[in-house]
């Protein structure tokens, strides 16, 4: 992944100009938007990087629909930057009430002026006034794909699977922009508000209208005053799917617990919550800067009666001498996978999933998940509980790993014993799936 260098003296503090140049680094290069956002300086004021998040990442959730009206009036496609002003003023044009289109259409045709070449220029006015006659126009008549920027691809998988009815309401849920949830086990300041998930809490936040939907000045100071909480392990910032497994696993006060894929480290949160801080956790995953980050995490909740450990391996490189040289056990009470996955159930949040994702990748996702569960079972001591778990809603994925591996010898040994599965139009939150597997003692 190639590195942004930002020149300051051209993005003046801006979301608005920081978004058009993050998507045009993207169309340009495509690779992950988070990674993206990641490399906005240190000193870019918070303001701005919450305002630059939210017009990137509509850019990308919105960018299909734009393009399937921009190219019937282009021969050719646009240079990136060009394209990239386009998309962010054209999610404004999306995001807004009419009568502020005048508004959005003469602050893109500005910043154009100095962010693109003097032969680019030309375009924005005329460009963005058909787009925004588009938006106010009746796109019923669309195609799913089309109406909901989504890869045609995808939208047939899921009209198969789900059904029309359902299939539109995941296409309208997938394009809202997400909600920020907390975890806590702790009182959280004025403000935060609980929802129907115990224990979970969302932010407080405003309608700005200079810079759309993002935290206002005031408010994005909750970061900061839950900081001691979060630093303390007694929160963590994650959505409400991400209990499914944990609580799934259920593991007792005392028990051995294997987290398998563990980086950066929320579901060792859950988990030691669960253990009520007794117990012994060895969280294993590829090294490199992610388990730098799961270190940070483990070291939050390591106490006199709770030990974490850490081991930098594939899981599917994983054997005895692993633990044995570390002095740990080979067999666990409780072992959590949580598998790479295509990632299918939390496009809202990471809109830019969409158009990575390429229709083999399911299959591709699909084998690696039934290796890597051959590989934890291993680690499952008689009479222990196994979590297979996805942030995916493909029953390739989910249901169908689990059944290829019950039906196998290594998962002769094992039952099903549950089943926790999220569709996000239906539970409200990120899609997930999560199996309980339990070792015949």
């Amino acid at each position: 992944m190639r590195s942004i260098k930002f020149n300051l003296s051209n993005i003046p503090h801006s979301g608005w100009d920081a978004a058009v140049e993050l998507c045009a680094i993207y169309l340009d290069c495509p690779q992950k938007a988070n990674e993206l956002l990641d490399q906005l300086p240190k000193s870019f004021p918070s303001n701005a990087r919450s305002s630059c998040q939210y017009l990137f990442f509509g850019a990308l959730r919105h960018g299909h629909r734009s393009r399937s009206v921009l190219k019937q009036h282009l021969r050719k496609r646009p240079h990136p930057h060009t394209e990239a002003v386009l998309l962010v003023a054209g999610f404004e044009l999306f995001d807004s009430p009419s009568e502020k289109a005048p508004q959005i259409i003469h602050h893109a045709v500005e910043r154009s002026k100095i962010l693109l070449r003097p032969s680019e220029n030309g375009l924005i006015n005329a460009l963005l006034r058909k787009l925004s006659l588009a938006y106010q126009a009746d796109c019923k008549d669309n195609s799913l794909f089309e109406q909901y920027s989504h890869p045609k691809w995808l939208v047939e998988s899921w009209l198969a699977s789900f059904g029309e009815a359902d299939c539109r309401k995941l296409l309208e849920w997938n394009q809202r922009t997400p909600q920020t949830y907390i975890k806590s086990s702790a009182e959280l300041p004025k403000g935060f508000q609980s929802t129907q998930w115990p224990k979970f809490y969302t932010p407080p936040t405003r309608k700005d209208t200079a810079e759309h939907s993002v935290l206002s000045g005031s408010d994005l100071n909750w970061l900061e005053q839950i900081r001691p909480l979060l630093e303390s392990a007694d929160a963590y910032i994650k959505d409400p799917s991400t209990r499914l497994a944990s609580e799934l696993l259920a593991p007792k006060s005392g028990d051995t617990v294997l987290d398998l894929c563990a980086a950066p480290g929320g579901k060792a949160f859950d988990l030691s919550k669960i253990m009520l801080g007794q117990g012994l956790i060895v969280a294993v995953d590829l090294p490199g800067k992610r388990t730098e980050r799961l270190e940070e995490n483990l070291d939050k909740i390591r106490s006199q009666l709770l030990s974490c450990e850490r081991i930098d391996s594939d899981v599917l490189a994983l054997n005895e001498e692993s633990f044995t040289s570390c002095n740990l056990p080979t067999k666990y009470d409780a072992v959590m996978l949580d598998v790479p996955c295509s990632n299918t159930g939390v496009i809202q949040r990471r809109t830019d999933v969409k158009w990575r994702l390429r229709e083999s990748d399911v299959s591709a996702c699909a084998k690696l998940q039934l290796q890597l569960l051959h590989s934890a079972s291993r680690f499952v001591q008689p009479g222990g509980r196994l979590v297979y778990s996805t942030c995916s809603i493909e029953t390739e994925e989910n249901r169908a790993v689990v059944d290829a591996f019950l039906e196998s010898k290594s998962g002769s040994s094992f039952i099903l014993s549950d089943t926790a599965i999220s569709y996000p139009w239906e539970t409200g939150h990120d899609g997930a799936g999560a199996f309980l597997l339990l070792r015949n003692g």
